[in-house]
């Protein structure tokens, strides 16, 4: 009789509904807010999302701050919904007032409220030094800066390198998001530039800084550019305990590798893995941002959702013809969709500073 119970108890919980989508408390650690209005906001709130919002530049200061402005304005505007991480300017990289500039800039941006800093892909991919070098993330330049972010509570997150199908030929790839991306933008497209550094060196750059700043708060944006295999991501995370992982625009790579196995590494690396998307609202085009929101919640959040909390055979137009969800537990739901990123992002949802 107890064996009876026992049975009928796991089959009534492998059969539970999945979670309330709307009521369920999510932050989506990766977009790109460039807009003044603010009117998406209240389509995000109904969802209770919240978001952070990444400037990804690396260009004059002036591209940079008309974007942080755009990120702190909207987060000052809506401070429990919406944070703000700021970024670099490489113009005048290895000049001797660079450094200088670079933390003064950062102090004004975590004044103003900013919790965290975006280095992009382009340090170890297209900046060069005068000899054509290239410029790595362990560059010792870049140390006073990381030390400086790490004095100041905040965190980093680094887009270093490419997925794997950055270094394959179009027909290769296994994703159509990859091979439309690097179609449209070849000068990324690492296949293209044999004589740019491969993916292996851009993150043994990354992991002797870590090596170098162990007590540096780190998130590595699109998991890492190590998408392609659970394995690899085990093996880094597991070498790196105290870092996360988040997801933006990456999640389909789940989908192509075996089920069970990327169930496996969720669930085992649930303390280190943050959702995000990677998606943008602006006032391009001819859509309000509250559409453009609202097509998100139905085109990429609950994409997302049914994917991570359903069994649920489902379809999609990425290569993936069908794939299975992956049913995970509530509390891991939870860590990925909400706790983790209240971690590694303090002073996201709180008020906002004078």
């Amino acid at each position: 009789m107890k064996n009876y119970l026992l049975l009928c108890c796991i089959l009534i919980a492998g059969c539970s509904p999945a979670p309330d989508f709307k009521t369920f408390p999510k932050i989506d650690t990766h977009v790109h807010l460039e807009t003044a209005d603010d009117s998406f906001v209240q389509v995000v709130e109904d969802n209770n999302f919240q978001l952070l919002t990444l400037v990804t530049r690396s260009e004059k200061p002036e591209v940079i701050k008309k974007e942080f402005d755009f990120a702190i304005n909207l987060y000052k505007g809506h401070p429990k919904t919406i944070g703000a991480a700021t970024t670099i300017s490489m113009e005048g990289f290895g000049e001797p007032e660079w450094q200088e500039n670079t933390i003064a800039w950062l102090q004004e941006c975590f004044d103003a409220g900013a919790i965290a800093v975006k280095i992009w892909k382009d340090v170890g991919m297209t900046f060069r030094n005068p000899d054509s070098t290239f410029v790595f993330i362990d560059d010792p330049r870049f140390d006073p800066i990381l030390d400086f972010i790490e004095a100041q509570n905040k965190t980093l997150v680094n887009h270093t390198a490419e997925p794997k199908n950055c270094w394959l030929p179009l027909s290769e790839m296994t994703v159509l998001g990859d091979s439309s991306y690097f179609a449209e933008h070849p000068q990324y497209h690492m296949y293209l530039h044999p004589d740019y550094p491969s993916r292996e060196e851009i993150l043994a750059a990354r992991d002797r800084m870590l090596k170098k700043h162990p007590n540096l708060r780190y998130v590595g944006c699109h998991l890492g550019s190590m998408e392609w295999s659970v394995d690899e991501m085990a093996t880094w995370l597991d070498q790196f305990p105290n870092y996360g992982l988040d997801m933006a625009a990456r999640i389909v790579h789940f989908k192509v590798q075996d089920h069970e196995k990327v169930r496996d590494f969720i669930i085992k690396y649930q303390d280190q893995l943050i959702y995000g998307t990677d998606i943008a609202i602006n006032d391009r085009g001819n859509s309000t941002t509250k559409e453009t929101i609202q097509n998100i919640v139905n085109e990429v959040w609950m994409d997302d959702w049914k994917y991570f909390s359903t069994d649920d055979l489902l379809k999609q137009h990425d290569k993936v013809k069908e794939y299975q969800g992956l049913k995970l537990p509530v509390p891991v739901l939870q860590k990925i969709y909400h706790d983790n990123a209240l971690r590694m992002f303090p002073g996201l949802g709180q008020d906002a500073v004078n």
